[in-house]
C-alpha cells in the first residue's frame, strides 16, 4: 500500500511487510513505537557499561528494526544508530557488505525468533573486516 512518509517522525501508519511466502511480517504498531523507542534508548544507556559494545550496538540495531519505527529508512536508520555507538566510542564502523544482504536478512529473521547470536555474530564479523579492510589500507600505502 502506498503512503505518504512523514520524514523526522514517528509512523502514524502500519508499516508491516509481505513476505515472499505470503505471510505479514508485524513491526510494532504506531501507538507504541514511541514507547519502544524509549525503552530501547533506556536499555543501550544501562547496558554501555555492563556489556561489550558490539554486543550492544548489534541488539541495538536489531531492535530499531524489530521497531521500525519510520515510514521509511529504517535499515539504514539501525545501521546508522550501531555505526553511530560503535564510532562514538572509537571503534571502526561495522560495515555490512552487499554480499552479506543474504545473511544479513537470515540472521534477522532468527532474532525475531529470539536466536539473537547469529545476528550479532554478523556484525562482530563485519565490524573485524572493517577493521582487516583499514589494515589493509594502511599496509598498501606504506609500500
Amino acid at each position: 500500500m502506498k503512503k505518504p512518509a512523514t520524514p523526522g517522525e514517528y509512523k502514524r501508519l502500519p508499516n508491516h511487510l509481505l513476505k515472499p511466502d505470503g505471510t505479514i511480517h508485524r513491526y510494532t504498531e504506531p501507538l507504541h513505537v514511541a514507547a519502544e523507542m524509549d525503552e530501547l534508548f533506556n536499555w543501550i544507556q544501562d547496558s554501555l557499561p555492563h556489556r561489550h559494545l558490539a554486543i550492544v550496538s548489534a541488539v541495538a540495531h536489531y531492535n530499531f528494526v524489530r521497531i521500525h519505527p519510520f515510514d521509511d529508512g529504517n535499515g539504514r536508520g539501525a545501521r546508522i544508530l550501531m555505526n553511530l555507538m560503535l564510532i562514538k566510542n572509537h571503534y571502526a564502523p561495522a560495515i555490512i557488505k552487499m554480499e552479506q544482504r543474504r545473511a544479513y536478512l537470515e540472521t534477522l529473521a532468527l532474532a525475531d525468533e529470539g536466536n539473537l547470536g547469529p545476528f550479532a555474530e554478523l556484525v562482530a564479523r563485519s565490524l573485524l573486516g572493517t577493521q582487516q579492510m583499514i589494515l589493509q589500507d594502511i599496509n598498501e600505502n606504506k609500500k
